[in-house]
């Protein structure tokens, strides 16, 4: 690492993780903390070769487990993927032992079984182990036990750091979200009440729609495939509730769980605009001011309270990589000061010394030069919203001359911005590359217009709309100090 008077910031520094140390017991009661072996083993569980010889072992393994093939079991490939199972398994199994020699199996602090991830590792390695000594007889036991090796991939959480850091937080998101579940919960209580006085024996209807009530849904009657009259269809009448009904509270609130998914609550709204009285068929729209229960339900529940999840969830993240910084004497702003302080550079700007060029300079650096252009790609937007479908010719033509107009004063800016910073300056600067493939293609547009009338496009400049992004360039209104060059 250079050594300097300006020192670098922590993100870019890349500090190698120390070993865990060896804990001062002895393992299995044999081997002491200055065994060899001991020794040894703790010093290749520590290698970086090692950890990632053991991570593409479990990709290998995740692989082969993908690759078999669950309907025919007795194929020449599971029987190649039985084989390297077996020395997927033994590779994983020496690992634990060499672990558990180098820290210990339970009993002290710090031993291999204290940690969770361990633990995990342990069971799947032993779910093998024990699958390939069942024997044919118990072969559902077997099954259960080789389904379990799904778990597997998941022993690579242990050995990637950013993984685990994911898990950690989940795990510390889901032990302190519990106040927002019971909020959600009582609020989806709420609306499920209220459901249930608004609609409750409201979602019956008769298969044959001329009929509303229950006492008349009886008997026959015709219907017509696909609407031919030649080919009648007699039918049963039935009278059916919906799938998803508000009759009592827990049908409610799973109602209103599928509203909440956005997955096929269309029908359940158009069922609930048409419901009537209870145990009364439905009237299309016959009530569409009830739409605004479910608006509501869904402003508070699927929007506001979800990102309430989320935003949630950010937090936590956010919280356990600050505890990188927990012994650090600096809060979080002052070290996004400090950082900022030592990545700032100053920023160059082209002044022309041409007195001339000068004059363009300063006028097309103006504000009201970057207004000016700004209210002209308004009134560009405008003009292209109005345009509609069965616009007369006049309308048609008065829409040609306008965007002609624009696009000849948009080539005017481009072409004082290209005298005032000079093509290099101009080509430069990423946004002023776009602004002139806009007006190229609009020139282009207005060109090709007037040679072939008959294929004129009306909204063919609405590429000109796009130069309002012009106006999101940081560097147009930042100030800064001006130096000629």
């Amino acid at each position: 690492m250079p050594v300097g008077p300006r020192p670098r910031p922590l993100t870019e520094l890349h500090i190698k993780e120390k070993a865990v140390p060896m804990p001062d017991a002895s393992a299995f009661f044999i081997f002491s903390t200055t065994n060899r072996f001991r020794v040894l083993c703790h010093r290749i569980v520590n290698d970086n070769i090692f950890t990632n010889l053991i991570l593409f072992f479990i990709l290998l393994s995740s692989i082969a487990l993908a690759a078999e093939d669950p309907v025919h079991q007795y194929t020449k490939r599971n029987q190649v993927l039985t084989y390297a199972d077996y020395v997927f398994t033994s590779i994983f199994t020496v690992e634990i032992l060499l672990k558990m020699t180098a820290y210990g199996a339970i009993i002290h602090k710090g031993s291999f079984c204290r940690n969770y991830f361990n633990i995990l590792d342990l069971v799947v390695v032993s779910v093998s182990l024990i699958s390939f000594g069942m024997h044919s007889s118990a072969i559902a036991v077997v099954k259960i036990l080789r389904v379990l090796r799904v778990l597997r991939p998941l022993r690579a959480i242990n050995r990637a750091k950013g993984l685990k850091h994911v898990v950690q937080c989940v795990f510390v998101a889901l032990r302190t979200i519990g106040n927002i579940v019971i909020v959600t919960t009582l609020l989806q209580f709420m609306f499920a009440c209220v459901g249930v006085q608004l609609f409750k024996g409201k979602f019956y209807r008769c298969s044959d729609e001329s009929k509303q009530r229950e006492s008349e849904c009886k008997g026959q009657y015709i219907s017509y495939k696909d609407g031919d009259v030649n080919q009648p269809v007699i039918n049963e009448r039935k009278w059916t509730n919906s799938d998803f009904k508000f009759d009592d509270v827990p049908s409610a609130m799973m109602a209103l769980f599928t509203v909440s998914t956005f997955e096929g609550w269309p029908q359940l709204l158009y069922r609930s605009i048409d419901s009537h009285t209870e145990d009364t068929g439905p009237i299309y729209n016959y009530r569409v001011e009830i739409s605004i229960f479910f608006i509501i339900y869904i402003i508070v529940i699927a929007f506001f309270m979800m990102n309430i999840f989320v935003g949630f969830v950010i937090v936590t993240f956010q919280e356990q990589g600050e505890q990188e910084y927990k012994n650090c004497e600096l809060d979080k702003n002052q070290r996004q000061c400090v950082e900022y302080a030592l990545k700032a550079r100053a920023l160059r700007r082209y002044i022309p010394k041409n007195p001339y060029q000068y004059k363009v300079w300063y006028v097309v650096n103006s504000t009201y030069f970057e207004y000016l252009m700004f209210v002209l790609i308004l009134l560009n937007t405008i003009c292209l919203a109005m345009q509609h479908h069965g616009q007369s010719p006049f309308f048609s033509h008065a829409m040609d001359v306008l965007n002609m107009l624009f696009t000849g004063l948009f080539t005017v800016e481009m072409i004082l911005k290209l005298i005032a910073f000079k093509p290099r300056g101009y080509f430069s600067d990423p946004w002023n590359v776009f602004d002139f493939l806009i007006v190229i293609g609009s020139i282009i547009d207005v060109i090709l217009s007037e040679i072939n009338p008959a294929e004129n496009n009306p909204s063919t400049s609405i590429p000109m709309v796009i130069q309002n992004s012009d106006e999101i360039n940081p560097a147009e209104n930042n100030p800064s100090t001006s130096i000629p060059m």
